[in-house]
């Protein structure tokens, strides 16, 4: 397996040092290669559109970016509520939407009614031809009595014996097992999809390398060597054990600016189990600090920004400049967390930079076309072809 080197190889930083500089000279080609040995021909369809989307921000061609948004179906009215919502704010509804197989609600198991809508809402998302679908997954720690929220974050208990009991296959350990359990439900559900004809870009064990004082997940902060080990087993277990050809995998660690989250390239997993590489991003202006996209280049994969709570685009007011994120960075992906498209993080108070001036920022977002569509949207009035992906 290849894995990044703890810090960024030569290489890798003479790569991202010559994207940030917009050298006209081609950059080396995204491979199409999924890490799913002999993937499904709709998985195969939507992973090549990430790479040619990828491989034009690179080399000069069209650039533009699939506009994506998280739905929180255990806190939404209904399934896809924010998909919905983009449309009616915006006349365009996004071309990708995420929905998540937990927390649960305060029960033993995942197995709620939301999490059947929201499989049903993303299988329809893309069976309908109105764009691709992901899932995350906020899964509580092995052994939980209880699946939520809180946890899944990591216990005043939990030591490096209990992370090595996670993942020690070798002896089946009952954390192990467990592990396994929590899979088993999403696997189900990833299989039900597979079924339907319809893949999934799936997003496990984010935000690995968030810092303890940023309420980090059980997973996250841990020694690489076992976070890696952990993803490796769920890879294997979705892709060799449970048989299972549509997926693609999103790697996506938090914002490395080194106040809530560190350096986390020893925690990539290495090429072969990872399809797109990410970012979680909640801090700065919407100049986005350039280090996270040209920090990914490396990794010669689809970039994406996984979530966000502003919206890219916005052209200048007497309230905001200027900001056209997508012109400086054509992410492949980008992608709008839950309720942050109105509200600010974790409160009810209006996010100003999305909803002030009549939602400007979400329309200016959403209606970009210059002599091309800059923003690939979806529903029924899209920009870009998706049924031809089925």
């Amino acid at each position: 397996m290849t894995h990044v080197p703890p810090k960024p190889s030569l290489s890798f930083l003479l790569a991202a040092l010559v994207l940030c500089l917009g050298a006209g000279t081609a950059q080396a080609q995204v491979s199409r290669t999924l890490s799913t040995p002999g993937p499904t021909a709709q998985a195969q369809r939507v992973y090549n559109l990430l790479t040619d989307l990828e491989n034009n921000s690179r080399n000069g061609g069209t650039k533009q970016t699939i506009m994506g948004q998280h739905c929180e179906a255990h806190k939404e009215a209904y399934a896809g509520e924010y998909w919905v919502k983009v449309g009616d704010i915006s006349g365009r509804r996004p071309g990708f939407v995420e929905l998540d197989f937990g927390p649960g609600n305060y029960h033993s198991t995942y197995a709620e009614p939301y999490v059947d809508s929201a499989v049903g809402f993303a299988r329809d998302r893309f069976i309908y031809g109105e764009g691709i679908v992901g899932f995350s997954f906020h899964q509580s720690y092995p052994g939980a009595s209880v699946k939520s929220w809180e946890n899944t974050f990591r216990q005043s208990w939990m030591d490096y014996a209990w992370m090595g009991r996670v993942i020690n296959w070798q002896a089946n350990t009952a954390e192990y097992q467990a592990l396994l359990r929590d899979l088993s439900f999403a696997a189900d559900k990833l299989a039900y999809l597979q079924q339907q004809g319809v893949p999934v870009l799936f997003r496990p064990f984010h935000e690995m390398n968030k810092k303890g004082s940023a309420s980090p997940f059980w997973w996250a902060n841990q020694d690489p060597a076992q976070y890696k080990q952990l993803w490796i087993i769920a890879h294997d277990y979705l892709v060799k054990t449970r048989g299972l050809k549509n997926l693609v995998f999103v790697w996506s660690p938090y914002e490395w600016d080194g106040t809530y989250g560190g350096d986390p390239w020893n925690y990539y997993p290495g090429n072969d189990r990872v399809d797109v590489v990410a970012v979680d991003i909640y801090h700065g202006n919407p100049y986005f600090p350039a280090q996270f996209y040209t920090g990914l280049a490396g990794y010669n994969k689809p970039r994406m920004v996984a979530e966000t709570d502003k919206l890219p685009v916005r052209w200048g007011d007497s309230r905001y400049g200027t900001v056209s994120e997508l012109d400086a960075r054509p992410w492949a992906i980008y992608s709008v967390w839950g309720d942050s498209l109105v509200y600010n993080l974790g409160t009810t108070s209006p996010n100003d930079w999305n909803v002030s001036s009549s939602y400007k920022a979400i329309k200016d977002t959403y209606g970009y076309y210059g002599t091309y569509w800059r923003v690939l949207t979806g529903g029924s009035n899209a920009t870009y072809n998706w049924g031809a992906l089925r």
